[in-house]
């Protein structure tokens, strides 16, 4: 299968093909709305401010100019929401982090095999010590961390607006903290 980068397809998406546009969407959909709900806590204001920056961008796009940076824009535009939507106090706080059949918002997928019932048992508590600590972490170290995932420590640099050092560091000291709460959890 030969993919079309994100240029191709934000060019198609300019000269009107709509499955472009989706196929784009759909690129992004998990990266993008895992950062979001990582960062606000909330899946309403996630759903929210997801559907904004691609409703943004659909709005924009003879304005935007493919340049290999799509990853950049689209996280930029979601982190402007995310910063809008705790500058403006439009924080809810819930009284729980699971969905309506009680599953966590950020879970892992596993690849291979599905694990034995004891075995999924221990990776389902394991996933949920370390999400509980992730979210005990300042949100920069948070954010840090989580974007380390998906791009280099310079594109995270440059979407965050921060110095390389400053965000190695967030990085680091965030993984060092997850590591001391974990450790005094067992």
């Amino acid at each position: 299968m030969n993919a079309r980068s994100d240029d191709e397809l934000v060019a198609g998406f300019q000269n009107g093909d709509e499955t472009c546009f989706n196929e784009l969407v759909y690129r992004y959909k998990n990266i993008l709305y895992q950062y979001i709900l990582v960062m606000v806590r909330d899946e309403g204001a996630a759903d929210d401010i997801f559907q904004e920056v691609f409703l943004n961008f659909y709005r924009r796009i003879k304005e935007y100019h493919p340049e290999g940076k799509l990853k950049s824009y689209l996280f930029t535009s979601a982190r402007n929401r995310i910063l809008n939507f705790f500058r403006d106090g439009n924080k809810m706080f819930s009284l729980d982090d699971t969905d309506e059949e009680g599953n966590p918002y950020l879970h892992d997928g596993l690849a291979g095999d599905d694990p034995q019932p004891l075995e999924k048992l221990e990776q389902e508590e394991l996933a949920a010590r370390i999400r509980n600590a992730s979210l005990r972490l300042p949100p920069r170290q948070r954010e840090a961390i989580y974007l380390k995932q998906y791009m280099t420590f310079r594109e995270a640099a440059e979407l965050l607006g921060r110095p390389l050092g400053t965000v190695l560091v967030d990085h680091y000291r965030g993984v060092q903290k997850m590591q001391k709460l974990l450790k005094e959890e067992a």
